[in-house]
C-alpha cells in the first residue's frame, strides 16, 4: 500500500487563506505522521505553497525536512508554479519540471524521481515530454486506465507508456480509496486493503487539503483522530505481516510494467465540467442511472471532455490561455531570462483554467493575477511597442483580430464579436482592465429543471444575490468586453468590417436601416472610440454601449468594484487596484456589478466579477465619444512611490 498526498495553494490565493490551511492542515498533518514513523508517505507540495510557506509559515517547512531526513518521505516532483502541463508549450513543461527538481534538491537534498501531474490532466505526448525531464513514474487516477480498456481486477500493477520512443511508467490511483479516505472508518478502509490479493498495490493519491481544510475534515480528522487511528492501524497490520506499506518510488519499480496506451483525460469530476452545459447535465443523468444500473459494464467508457473542453465552454480561459502562449514565445525570443521566466511561469498556475467544484476561473483575484503576471513578464522581455496595429489570430479561433498600440498598453479588437474591446492591457498598472469573466450557465444553476428545458433554453429563476448585489442579469453565450453597442435595446455583437488606420481602425455594421460605424484611434492616454450612427429613415434611435471592467487588486475579492461618475465621465475602480479605468466623455450612464453564481468548495456562492458600465445616447446623426483611460490605482502609487513607471 502507498500513500501519496499533494498540497497546494494557488498563485495570488488570498493570503488569509493560506494561512488558514497551514495553521489547520498542513502542519498537524505533519505533526501526527510524524508519530506514526512505520508509515511511509509520498507528498508533493507545489512550488508556489512552498514559497509562501518559506516566507510565512517555515515551521511546516522544518517539520517536512524532518520527515524526508527520517526516511520517512520520499518527496513528488511536479510542474513549479503547478501548471497544467497539457497547456503548455513544450519549452515551459521542461523548465518548470526542472525548476522543481531544482529546488526540491537546493531544499530537502532529495531529488525526485516520480511527478504529481497537476489535475491530472494526462495528454498522450506528456510521456516523451516527462520521459526527457528525468521523470520516470507519474501518478494517474484509475479511471484513466480503465478508460482504456483495463480490467478492474487488473488495476493493482504497475503500467508503462510510450510517446515516440520514450517510456514512462504509470502508478494507477484508487479512485474507491479517494472517496472513502477520509471519510470511511479506518477499521473498514484497513481492512479492505488487508483483503486485497497478494502483491495488488493499492495506491491512495489525493488532495491533501482533505486532511483539515476542506468542510468539516478538521473536526473528522483531527478532533476525531481519523488520521491518527488510521496510521495506527496501518502499523498495525504492517507489524503483523498482513500488509506492507511502501512509497510510490518503491512501488513503480517492484515488478515489470505492463504496456497500455492512455487517452487524453483527468479525473472524472473533471472531465465532466470541461462539457458544456447541456452535455454535462444529460452525463451526469447517464451516470446516475449507470450507478444504479449497469449490466454490460460500461461505466468506465462513458466520461466527459478532457480539460481543453473548458477552452472552448469559456471564451475567457481561451483567450488567457492563447495570451500564455503567445508571452512564452516572446519571452524565449528574448534568451527567456530567469526573472522573466519566474514570471511567465506564476502566470502559468492552473487554478484559473477551469471551473468545477473550485471556483477556478470565476475567482476574480486569481484568473485576473494570471494576467498580471503574464503581463510583467511581456513588459520585462521586450520594450513594449509605442504605437500601431498588428493584425493576427491572437485567441485560435482561426479569423484575425486587431490589436492598437498606445504608449499606456495595447487594446485587442475582435470584429467577429462586434468590434468589442477584449483585451485593455495596462503598462502601468500591469493589468488587462476589461478580463471579466461573464455569467455564464452551469449545471448547477439547473437544480429542478429537465434536459428538454434546457435544450429548449427556458429562462431561469433569479439568483437572489447577498449584499443587495443583482444576479438577476442574463446568462453569457458568447464573450463580452469593452464597447458592446445596442440600438434600441438590441445587441449588435455580429461580425463587424475592418478599415485600418495607422493608429487604429474603422469598424462597421449595418441592419435594417441603420449602421453603426466605430472609429478606434490610440491616444496618448488611452484608446478613443468614436460613435456614428448612419440610418435610411429619419429617427433617433438610442444607442448604448456597454463596458465591462474589472481593476486588479491583488489579494482581494471583486466585491468592492464599483463605477463612480464625475463631470467629464465615471471611473471603474475598487479597494486596492493597481490601475483603475476611467471612461471620459459626455454621456448618460448607469452601471451594476456584474454576479456569477460559482460553485465553491462551501457551496454555490454569489462571486462579483466586475463592472458593467452602459452608456447611453438618443441620437440621429450626431457623433458619440468615449475614452476608454487606463488610470494608476492607489496599490500602485504606494508601490511606485507615487509616479507611474513607463517600463520595468
Amino acid at each position: 500500500m502507498a500513500l501519496v498526498v499533494h498540497f497546494h495553494q494557488p498563485v495570488d490565493n488570498l493570503e488569509r487563506v493560506v494561512a488558514r490551511a497551514a495553521r489547520r492542515c498542513y502542519l498537524p498533518f505533519l505533526e501526527v505522521i510524524a508519530s506514526h514513523p512505520g508509515v511511509p508517505f509520498t507528498l508533493h507540495y507545489s512550488g508556489c505553497l512552498l514559497t509562501w510557506l518559506e516566507r510565512v509559515a517555515p515551521v511546516v517547512l522544518e517539520r517536512l525536512q524532518e520527515r524526508v531526513e527520517a526516511g520517512q518521505v520520499e518527496l513528488l516532483g511536479g510542474a513549479l508554479e503547478e501548471p497544467i502541463l497539457a497547456s503548455l508549450p513544450e519549452p515551459d513543461r521542461e523548465a518548470q519540471v526542472g525548476r522543481m527538481a531544482s529546488l526540491l534538491e537546493a531544499w530537502f537534498g532529495q531529488r525526485p524521481h516520480g511527478l504529481w501531474l497537476a489535475e491530472r490532466v494526462w495528454e498522450p505526448d506528456l510521456a516523451a515530454s516527462l520521459s526527457r525531464c528525468g521523470v520516470e513514474y507519474v501518478v494517474l487516477d484509475d479511471t484513466t486506465l480503465r478508460a482504456a480498456g483495463v480490467e478492474e481486477d487488473q488495476l493493482g500493477g504497475v503500467f508503462v507508456t510510450e510517446h515516440q520512443g520514450h517510456a514512462l511508467r504509470i502508478l494507477p490511483a484508487s479512485r474507491r480509496l479517494r472517496y472513502r479516505i477520509p471519510y470511511s472508518p479506518p477499521r473498514s478502509v484497513v481492512g479492505e486493503l488487508v483483503a486485497s490479493p497478494p502483491g495488488w498495490i493499492s495506491l491512495y493519491a489525493d488532495d491533501g487539503e482533505k486532511f483539515g481544510e476542506w468542510p468539516g475534515t478538521f473536526r473528522q480528522v483531527y478532533r476525531r483522530r481519523w488520521l491518527e487511528r488510521f496510521l495506527g492501524r496501518l502499523e498495525e497490520e504492517a507489524g503483523g505481516g498482513r500488509l506492507r506499506l511502501v512509497k510510490a518510488g518503491e512501488a513503480a519499480w517492484g515488478e515489470a510494467p505492463v504496456p497500455v496506451q492512455l487517452p487524453s483525460s483527468s479525473y472524472d469530476e473533471m472531465m465532466t465540467w470541461a462539457l458544456p452545459t447541456p452535455a454535462r447535465h444529460r452525463l451526469e443523468l447517464a451516470s446516475a442511472q449507470l450507478a444504479n444500473s449497469d449490466p454490460l459494464q460500461v461505466a468506465p467508457y462513458v466520461r466527459g471532455a478532457p480539460w481543453r473542453g473548458f477552452l472552448t465552454k469559456y471564451p475567457e480561459v481561451a483567450r488567457l490561455q492563447q495570451q500564455m502562449v503567445r508571452v512564452s514565445g516572446v519571452v524565449a525570443s528574448q534568451g527567456s531570462p530567469e526573472a522573466v521566466v519566474a514570471e511567465l511561469h506564476r502566470g502559468q498556475c492552473n487554478c484559473g483554467y477551469w471551473h468545477g467544484t473550485f471556483g477556478g476561473a470565476y475567482l476574480t483575484f486569481l484568473r485576473l493575477g494570471l494576467w498580471h503576471h503574464l503581463i510583467r513578464a511581456e513588459r520585462m522581455a521586450s520594450r513594449p511597442r509605442q504605437w500601431g496595429v498588428e493584425v493576427a489570430d491572437l485567441d485560435g479561433d482561426g479569423l484575425p483580430e486587431l490589436r492598437i498600440f498606445g504608449p499606456w498598453g495595447y487594446a485587442t479588437v475582435d470584429p467577429q464579436l462586434g468590434g468589442q474591446v477584449v483585451e485593455l492591457v495596462s503598462w502601468a498598472a500591469e493589468a488587462n482592465l476589461v478580463a471579466v469573466m461573464g455569467r455564464h450557465l452551469e449545471a448547477y444553476h439547473l437544480e429542478g429543471r429537465t434536459t428538454s428545458a434546457l435544450n429548449q433554453g427556458l429562462e431561469l429563476a433569479p439568483l437572489e444575490a447577498p449584499s443587495g448585489l443583482t444576479a438577476s442579469q442574463p446568462f453569457d453565450d458568447r464573450e463580452v468586453g469593452a464597447l458592446l453597442d445596442s440600438v434600441d435595446g438590441v445587441v449588435w455583437n455580429n461580425p463587424y468590417e475592418v478599415e485600418l488606420l495607422p493608429r487604429g481602425a474603422v469598424l462597421s455594421a449595418s441592419r435594417d436601416g441603420i449602421g453603426i460605424r466605430k472609429s478606434l484611434q490610440a491616444t496618448e492616454s488611452g484608446l478613443l472610440a468614436v460613435y456614428r450612427l448612419e440610418q435610411a429613415e429619419p429617427g433617433s434611435p438610442e444607442l448604448s454601449v456597454e463596458v465591462r471592467a474589472c481593476p486588479l487588486a491583488p489579494g482581494r475579492k471583486a466585491d468592492s468594484a464599483a463605477a463612480r461618475g464625475f463631470a467629464g465621465g465615471v471611473r471603474v475602480m475598487q479597494a486596492g487596484s493597481t490601475g483603475d479605468l476611467v471612461i471620459r466623455g459626455q454621456f448618460d450612464h448607469s452601471w451594476e456589478r456584474i454576479v456569477a453564481a460559482g460553485a465553491t468548495l462551501s457551496g454555490v456562492e454569489h462571486l462579483v466579477q466586475g463592472v458593467a458600465v452602459t452608456i447611453t445616447r438618443r441620437t440621429a446623426s450626431g457623433e458619440l465619444e468615449i475614452e476608454l483611460v487606463p488610470g494608476v490605482g492607489r496599490a500602485s502609487q504606494h508601490r511606485r512611490g507615487g509616479v507611474a513607471r513607463a517600463a520595468r
